[in-house]
């Protein structure tokens, strides 16, 4: 099957602009104060040997190649948070857009948690030490070649961020229970016609503002992978 062409090849493309579908009744906020630290490493123990396989290598789907994204929880006074990535403009692929820690399977890596932890260090300069891994998402396909392991750690935030400027251009955070909130989950899709004829693709996107104010729009793989957590702390299987 041919697949549709990328979002950057329609005119005018504006993931923010797009037509919203129906919210899915049978999903709803979790409460606030049972999101602790002890409910989400409980909830994902079970998962942890997804991230722990030594055939993290070779992807299920060999068309794709294998790689590993850090969702990394904040433990701050004031509450939980996840930090994401702005991806820098000199990339090739989702260059600009907001992302998880994260990168290819090398061949040198033990597993798929070895990858999130390494490449969250390399990227943003978060020590391994500060990161205790608490579980891993099922695989998770993209349009663009890859399939993702997603690794969930608890993560201490007494470090100094050492960005590298290559891979991401800035880091923020947004608090963890508006991410968990699925009303602020926006179900996507759209229709439309090129030479190639009649294509339909859907997305999540997150509208979020982080810690600082500033409004961040999370949609693609991101919020997708993201909006797979909340299912896994919900219940359903992903």
């Amino acid at each position: 099957m041919k697949k549709p062409p990328l979002f950057s090849s329609i005119p005018n493309f504006d993931p923010k602009q797009a037509p919203i579908l129906p919210k899915d009744a049978r999903f709803k906020a979790l409460p606030a104060d049972v999101v602790t630290e002890a409910f989400l490493a409980l909830t994902l123990a079970h998962s942890l040997p997804a991230g722990q396989t030594a055939d993290a290598h070779i992807p299920n789907n060999p068309a794709l190649k294998p790689s590993a994204v850090l969702i990394p929880i904040m433990q701050r006074e004031s509450g939980l948070t996840i930090l994401l990535t702005m991806r820098s403009t000199k990339l090739r692929k989702h260059s600009g857009q907001i992302a998880l820690p994260g990168g290819k399977i090398d061949a040198e890596d033990e597993n798929a948690i070895a990858t999130a932890l390494r490449e969250a260090e390399e990227e943003i300069g978060l020590p391994v030490a500060n990161c205790l891994v608490i579980g891993a998402l099922p695989r998770h396909e993209t349009g663009t070649g890859f399939e993702i392991t997603p690794i969930v750690a608890l993560v201490n935030p007494d470090y100094t961020p050492a960005l590298s400027e290559d891979e991401v251009s800035e880091i923020f955070e947004v608090p963890l229970m508006h991410i968990l909130s699925p009303d602020n989950h926006n179900h996507h899709e759209l229709t439309w016609t090129n030479d190639d004829g009649t294509h339909t693709r859907d997305w999540y996107g997150i509208p979020s503002i982080d810690l600082d104010g500033k409004e961040r729009h999370i949609w693609g793989v991101t919020a997708r992978v993201l909006r797979h957590f909340y299912e896994h702390l919900h219940g359903e299987p992903t």
